[in-house]
């Protein structure tokens, strides 16, 4: 099996809602290895409904990584 590398990623909200990701990913993941991916979401940050679904893909394989169940932090802003 050859090694595995990110090309295309979402994150998707409990309504549906999908937000495209930018990836990087320093080296293809080797088959049956570990690896880092690296996602954040370009520009303004989404209002997602919570729970979230997360998704990458490769370009041209059939492989994916799905991960469930993903919640954020509350931001919380200090006071004057």
């Amino acid at each position: 099996m050859t090694p595995s590398r990110a090309l295309s990623g979402a994150l998707v909200d409990s309504t549906g809602e999908e937000v495209e990701l930018t990836r990087w990913q320093q080296a293809p993941i080797p088959a049956n290895g570990a690896g880092a991916v690296v996602v954040g979401i370009n520009g303004e940050r989404a209002q997602l409904g919570c729970p979230c679904t997360l998704k990458l893909w490769e370009a041209t394989g059939p492989r994916t990584f799905t991960l469930g169940n993903v919640e954020f932090p509350v931001s919380q802003q200090a006071g004057p």
